[in-house]
């Protein structure tokens, strides 16, 4: 069900029109898993989501320990970026001299909307990404285990 690949934001844009009929893209060992949903050419989601998993058995049972994560260095870079930005907007809106003094409070209301939608908009990609990859890791390995041959 894994493609042997990278996990990366830079893999390669080509990814989609391979024909793999793989799932997903990653690594998998005797010990763990790094993986996340190979791109298709007609995706509407944008796949930011990467699960990183161990396994080990307790008792006579398997448990997998998975944790999922959308977040990655580029939106660290990104937030510190459009919030400078923002920070100069403000800055520069706040403190110039109009000619006849007075000054357009209207402007605030939609800096501050504007701001909330290219701060909100990444993130709730982010937060749906990671819930979605939630629901496939469960489905994917709920299905393993239900046709398992003992």
């Amino acid at each position: 069900m894994v493609e042997p690949g990278g996990t990366s934001r830079l893999t390669p844009s080509f990814e989609m029109f391979s024909s793999s009929k793989k799932e997903y893209r990653g690594s998998v060992s005797d010990y763990g898993f790094t993986i996340r949903r190979r791109r298709r050419l007609f995706d509407s989601i944008w796949n930011m989501a990467v699960a990183k998993g161990k396994w080990r058995q307790r008792d006579n049972h398997l448990v997998i320990d998975t944790e999922v994560s959308s977040f990655s260095n580029f939106f660290i870079v990104f937030y510190g970026l459009v919030l400078v930005i923002y920070a100069i907007v403000f800055s520069t809106v706040l403190f110039t001299e109009t000619p006849n003094e007075t000054f357009p409070f209207f402007i605030f209301p939609f800096l501050f909307l504007h701001a909330a939608f290219m701060l909100g908009i990444p993130y709730m990609m982010m937060r749906r990404s990671t819930q979605r990859m939630k629901y496939d890791l469960t489905r994917e390995l709920h299905y393993i285990a239900a046709n398992k041959k003992v």
